[in-house]
């Protein structure tokens, strides 16, 4: 197993292998949040990953990009999105700049 060791800058001596489904969904939360912000995976992660569908379904990310583009790839079933609560650029430029959306007019 070639872990990316790069995601562990928290530990003064990464792990070597993964043996528990905790280390393997830690390994998962740390390579999507890293692909999250602009890191491509490296192959051997999505080599790796492809065999994890029980840690992803036990321990999903719902709030990650990266999370369900790992599972859309492998074509396994979409699981829900989770939503973070902000609100998008956009839409507060319209906000401050007094447009409003016609569909939410009608409501």
């Amino acid at each position: 197993m070639n872990l990316d060791h790069s995601v562990y800058p928290d530990l003064a001596a990464p792990p070597t292998e993964l043996v528990t489904p905790e280390d393997k969904a830690d390994y998962v939360q740390r390579i999507c949040g890293a692909f999250d912000f602009g890191i491509f995976p490296e192959r051997d992660d999505w080599r790796l990953f492809a065999d994890w569908k029980d840690v992803f379904d036990r321990y999903p990310l719902p709030f990650s990009p990266a999370y369900h583009t790992f599972r859309s790839r492998y074509g396994w079933e979409p699981t829900e999105r989770g939503s973070h609560g902000l609100m998008p650029d956009w839409k507060a430029a319209d906000l401050r700049e007094g447009r409003i959306d016609p569909c939410e007019e009608m409501v």
